[in-house]
């Protein structure tokens, strides 16, 4: 018994090993069998709320010009990081000259956030009350409704 414990241990190994290679690699050559974990925020929210197809457009172009503003954003503004840095390596610190930077920072985000509701206002403005109100209702309950919404997943994270 002693001599064919090793070579059913090895077999058991072996048949593990391989079983566990397939898995990693089976993904990779044929595409994840598994549907996405959450539908399109846009596409659920048209189910969810009955949008016609012109208020569907309105919403998907509301998003889009979210994303470009966000873009535009990241690409002419210096990050809280980056601006904290710079104060760090100045050879005196200067409180106010980092409080004005800091506050520039937070104007210009504030600015989106802003120009964010107003088209978010805009887009309900054109929207049934009861539609309207369940729209309100969905971001008041789900913390994250509007974020997944509006925001669509940024290109370079993937």
């Amino acid at each position: 018994m002693r001599s064919k414990l090793p070579w059913l241990l090895l077999a058991a190994s072996v048949a593990l090993n391989v079983f566990f290679v397939a898995g990693v690699i089976f993904p990779r050559f044929m595409g994840d069998p598994a549907p996405p974990s959450r539908p399109d925020p846009v596409v659920a929210a048209v189910q969810d709320f009955n949008l016609d197809d012109r208020q569907a457009a309105a919403l998907e172009a509301l998003r889009q010009r979210i994303a470009e503003r966000r873009a535009e954003g990241r690409e002419n503004r210096q990050s809280f990081r980056a601006i904290i840095i710079d104060a760090l390596e100045q050879p005196a610190f200067d409180r106010a000259a980092l409080a004005l930077a800091l506050q520039a920072r937070r104007e210009s985000g504030g600015n989106m956030v802003l120009d964010m509701a107003e088209d978010l206002h805009s887009f309900l403005a054109g929207l049934p009350e009861e539609t309207k109100a369940a729209f309100l209702a969905r971001a008041s309950a789900d913390r994250d409704f509007l974020r997944r919404l509006l925001f669509p997943p940024r290109r370079d994270r993937d």
